[in-house]
């Protein structure tokens, strides 16, 4: 058994509106794996996802800023 970690990463203009958002998830360790790996072992997994998650998130967001900003440039 695992638990999940969710990383939502949102970029909004001054009114609040959204203009691009992305969600990304990890499995990571449950109580028992910890019991059974080792506590250090299973924060390195803990970690290891959150490092992950939090970076795939990132990037796809400021791609899609990017692109967005782009597309909007190029119309004015």
């Amino acid at each position: 058994m695992t638990n999940t970690l969710t990383v939502t990463v949102t970029i909004k203009n001054q009114d609040g509106e959204i203009i691009t958002i992305n969600e990304s998830e990890r499995a990571v360790p449950y109580i028992k794996e910890i019991e059974e790996q080792g506590f250090r072992n299973a924060f390195h997994d803990l970690e290891t996802a959150v490092l992950e998650t939090r970076k795939e998130a990132s990037e796809t967001v400021v791609t899609s800023y990017l692109e967005t900003m782009s597309l909007k440039k190029n119309r004015d």
